[in-house]
């Protein structure tokens, strides 16, 4: 059944006049005869009391009437519903190990916010084992991390490095030995700093940037991103020092296999390696 006739129906109630009712719908009084008739036929039962200066429900009439106030209520709040729903973007969420978003990340953002222009994008800082967590709960739909989720339930693609360079604020940095700061740059690195490396940090942390400013403040050394502090190193505010450490480290774009948003992922996959 048409709304619509529900609307006629209280209009001719409420006006107890069928052409008024047919001023306030804009249609003319044929029309709203032929509404009234329609549901007097669905429901086999007449809804009006004629007669030359009076108009007035029936019993079955002023039962109708509740019920034709809340299906119209109801379906103009689902249109409503619906109008909302259409306006609203799709939610795609991204998130990045706190040393990712340092070395990588970070300097992306803007650029990432312009290619999801037509999506609510949502980006987070997390531990990695969160990110497989939300990854596998289809709550995230992109990880990025140095070591891939070796599970069959992930998709694990190398989409570029970044380069590491242990610098001091002083050139010798054995003089700064116990103000070393390990920065957590994931279990290869974890392995081959443990072969190399036999000084304890006076730090740990999951985050350049904290690493960062302890040293420039308090001096020290630490393994950080080239493309952070090498502007750092170019006014000698630090110091580049020779290390044995494989100082190259990937970056994954880790998905959840069948992922609703697969394609946009592939789509975004291939425009952060072309910024490269």
């Amino acid at each position: 059944m048409d709304i619509r006739v529900f609307k006629t129906f209280i209009q001719v109630a409420e006006t107890k006049h069928f052409g008024r009712a047919a001023e306030n719908l804009y249609i003319t009084q044929a029309a709203v005869s032929a509404r009234i008739k329609q549901l007097e036929e669905f429901y086999n039962s007449q809804l009006f009391i004629r007669d030359k200066n009076s108009l007035k429900l029936t019993p079955a009439g002023e039962t109708l009437m509740a019920h034709a106030y809340l299906m119209v209520e109801q379906m103009e709040q689902s249109q409503q519903a619906i109008t909302l729903a259409k306006q609203q973007k799709i939610k795609f969420n991204i998130a990045a190990t706190p040393n990712v978003w340092d070395a990588f990340f970070s300097s992306r953002i803007n650029e990432s916010i312009a290619f999801f222009e037509q999506v609510s994008l949502g980006a987070e800082i997390s531990a990695r084992e969160t990110i497989q967590r939300k990854l596998l709960e289809r709550t995230l739909d992109i990880g990025f991390l140095t070591d891939p989720i070796k599970d069959e339930n992930f998709s694990n693609e190398l989409i570029g490095h970044f380069e590491l360079a242990l610098v001091s604020t002083a050139k010798d940095h054995h003089d700064l030995i116990e103000n070393y700061v390990y920065v957590d740059w994931g279990l290869t690195f974890q392995k081959e700093h443990v072969l190399h490396h036999k000084f304890q940090p006076a730090l740990r942390t999951s985050t350049a940037m904290v690493a960062l400013e302890v040293i420039i403040s308090k001096g020290g050394f630490a393994y950080l991103p080239v493309e952070l502090v090498s502007n750092l190193v170019a006014t000698k505010e630090l110091y580049v020092i020779d290390t044995p450490l494989m100082i190259k480290r990937p970056i994954y774009l880790v998905t959840r296999i069948n992922s609703s948003t697969q394609e946009l992922s592939s789509n975004y996959r291939e425009f952060i390696q072309n910024m490269q």
